[in-house]
């Protein structure tokens, strides 16, 4: 609420303090946007390669497999589509792939 009271108009900030004084021009205007990363000082290291590191990579692949068959891995259950769009009637002839939906 700066600046509202009695007296003439005055700026809430002065000049000085933004960095610019009297008679010096504004900084160039930006062309184009800014990068979304920085710019990177030193270059990542190459990746270790090896038997050891690939033997590492499928012991981690098959250990994330085990866990998945777990029962204390819950899978959210799958949308059925049967429910969603209107009733689906398994019939008497399903020997025959015959699928009837009303």
């Amino acid at each position: 609420m700066a600046g509202r009271g009695r007296g003439r108009r005055t700026m809430s900030f002065s000049v000085d303090v933004v960095g610019i004084s009297r008679g010096d021009s504004l900084p160039p205007s930006m062309q184009q946007p800014t990068p979304l990363f920085p710019a990177m000082e030193q270059k990542p290291l190459p990746l270790a390669g090896g038997e050891e590191m690939e033997y590492l990579l499928a012991l981690k692949q098959e250990f994330r497999g085990a866990m998945r068959n777990l029962p204390c891995f819950i899978q959210q259950p799958a949308a059925r589509r049967g429910q969603r769009h209107g009733v689906c009637i398994f019939c008497e002839a399903a020997v025959h792939k015959c699928v009837i939906f009303n």
